[in-house]
């Protein structure tokens, strides 16, 4: 078996920049809702979880991390698959806070472009 999991430390930087931009157009229990639905575990969590379903024999659980750089554009392109956190943003000021959230990722520029790290927890049981 070979399985591979979002961890929890995926796209720090992008929640870094954005939380704040985000407090202030979000209540604080808007927030942690959107917080809430984030459901990545640790990496010790994780082998926790699978030895106590599979034993230790033969499973292993690792992490890994991978940068990935892109224009603003291009990250903005998938921004949509947060949408979900977001729908408590009033109508009004949607607009306003997509351009706040815009800028504060553009201050994460560099010359290979905006990074976004992937954070992963793979798993996998061999017998």
């Amino acid at each position: 078996m070979d399985l591979t999991f979002i961890g929890r430390h995926n796209g720090r930087e992008f929640i870094e920049k954005t939380t704040r931009v985000f407090f202030r157009y979000l209540t604080l229990a808007n927030m942690v809702e959107a917080v809430s639905l984030r459901k990545q575990l640790h990496v010790d969590e994780a082998a926790t979880l699978f030895q106590g379903a599979f034993g230790s024999a033969g499973l292993t659980v690792s992490e890994s991390y991978h940068t990935y750089h892109d224009t603003l554009e291009g990250h903005w392109a998938w921004w949509v698959r947060i949408e979900g956190q977001l729908v408590n943003i009033p109508p009004d000021k949607r607009a306003e806070c997509d351009r706040a959230v815009r800028a504060a990722l553009a201050t994460l520029q560099t010359p290979e472009g905006i990074p976004y790290t992937i954070h992963l927890l793979h798993v996998r049981l061999r017998r």
